[in-house]
């Protein structure tokens, strides 16, 4: 795969299809395993309800298909592979989750079949930038960060979120 253009674009496709199956499945796994979950101290996906977590997907998604967007119009691709490298990294945390949890979590199905390709688009993306070293650590560590504190704050804001829908709803 030598097109960077091309491989950009995998980050906002593989993102919104790992997240179809996290979307469609958090609801009723945390209804499913709602008991198992309450003893946790801190429960995967929260208690998180569709509609919330949907809310935070597609901010998660604009911020993707942003980072794509400019780094395609810039022909730049440090940002990009933070970012990428952040989403790559993501999928080894559903898969620690699920080893854990002892039972199906959303979003292990793709992140297991999501890992390699992504590591070798990673591979492949800094062979063709000619990315230093130096700039792929401080990208990798950026954009994890970014994300991290991004998803903290998402979580964070999920049932205020889910007030407000429920809220419209009765009005």
């Amino acid at each position: 795969m030598e097109n960077m253009q091309f491989m950009a674009w995998m980050l906002p496709i593989l993102f919104i299809l790992h997240d179809f199956e996290e979307m469609v499945m958090v609801e009723a796994w945390g209804k499913r395993y709602r008991s198992k979950l309450k003893q946790l101290k801190k429960a995967p996906f929260g208690h998180a309800k569709t509609a919330s977590f949907v809310c935070a997907v597609l901010e998660e998604f604009i911020l993707a298909v942003g980072v794509t967007v400019l780094s395609i119009y810039f022909n730049q691709y440090i940002i990009w592979f933070g970012f990428f490298f952040a989403f790559t990294v993501h999928f080894l945390v559903h898969i620690v989750l699920w080893f854990r949890f002892k039972h199906y979590v959303p979003g292990i199905l793709t992140s297991i079949f999501m890992l390699p390709f992504c590591c070798y688009l990673l591979t492949a993306a800094a062979e063709i930038e000619k990315f230093s070293f130096p700039a792929m650590i401080l990208s990798a560590l950026s954009g994890t960060l970014i994300v991290f504190f991004n998803l903290k704050f998402l979580h964070k804001k999920m049932g205020r979120i889910q007030e407000r829908l429920e809220a419209y709803g009765r009005i």
